[in-house]
């Protein structure tokens, strides 16, 4: 891996395309497949000449969620799987009657979610990676039909399934990175964003395990061969505000270079204490 750091690098959710099983059933307009997705995170962490392994998953969350378990899960709520029935507004994804069966929703996770987790299991498997940052943004104010409705959120997270310090949880899962190293990158990656101003309310420079102590990606393939950490960068940084219906977005390409080549200096630091 001449000249790349020994990290990964996995964008899940900064896709905009629509299956095309799925192309005549799906009732969202634009603007509220965009207000989904993690917009631009593809810009923002685009480290694919930097590090070892970088991965993108081109289709729309709302849709598809790469970031949710092939198996029930009691805290998610009824429509929030990975393939979606309501968006994060509690938006109806699908035309009345329309909704995929049971047949099709099998078919989309064996071609589209199957892949992107056995990329997964390979990459957390493989010791020359010494990294991995499951790389995501996150609504400035939690949406209506999330957890955390009409709360302002920090700038940065970092999320290792432990508690807001990043320590195990009783009776919670295994962390998948150390609390040290889960403070160290969330601390470090709010001092990168220090001089990037706020287009939204934000709640603090950055937080550990708030509003998500990590998601399924961290869950199921973290931890065993190198530290996995979720970070989720507010769109208050370079989005704004957002509903569901808000209107799409060019963009910033200045704003989203300065926040990229900050995180890009943080990590650079990061990995040297590795």
């Amino acid at each position: 891996m001449p000249n790349k750091l020994p990290i990964a690098i996995d964008i899940p959710h900064s896709g905009l395309e629509i299956p095309p099983e799925l192309v005549d059933r799906v009732a969202l307009t634009e603007e509220q497949i965009f207000n989904e997705a993690d917009v631009y995170t593809d810009l923002i962490y685009d480290f694919r000449d930097r590090v070892a392994e970088w991965h993108v998953f081109p289709y729309a969350r709302t849709i598809l969620d790469v970031n949710r378990p092939n198996m029930p899960m009691p805290q998610l709520k009824d429509g929030d799987g990975i393939v979606k029935r309501q968006t994060s507004y509690g938006t109806p994804v699908y035309h009345d009657g329309a909704e995929p069966s049971p047949e099709l929703e099998a078919q989309l996770i064996e071609k589209y979610w199957k892949p992107w987790h056995d990329k997964m299991a390979q990459l957390s498997a493989n010791e020359e990676i010494k990294l991995v940052l499951d790389c995501h943004s996150m609504a400035a104010i939690g949406p209506s039909a999330y957890m955390d409705p009409s709360q302002v959120r920090p700038r940065i997270t970092a999320s290792n399934l432990g508690d807001d310090d990043g320590n195990a949880k009783a009776d919670g899962p295994p962390l998948t990175a150390s609390p040290d190293l889960t403070r160290l990158i969330a601390q470090k990656f709010g001092e990168a964003l220090a001089d990037i101003p706020d287009l939204a309310p934000s709640s603090a420079p950055y937080g550990v395990n708030k509003p998500y102590s990590g998601g399924p990606i961290i869950w199921m393939h973290g931890g065993k061969t190198q530290p996995w950490l979720m970070i989720e960068l507010s769109r208050a940084t370079y989005i704004g505000e957002q509903t569901g219906d808000s209107p799409v977005t060019p963009p910033k390409i200045e704003t989203i270079t300065r926040i990229r080549e900050n995180l890009w200096a943080a990590i650079e630091a990061i990995v040297a204490t590795l």
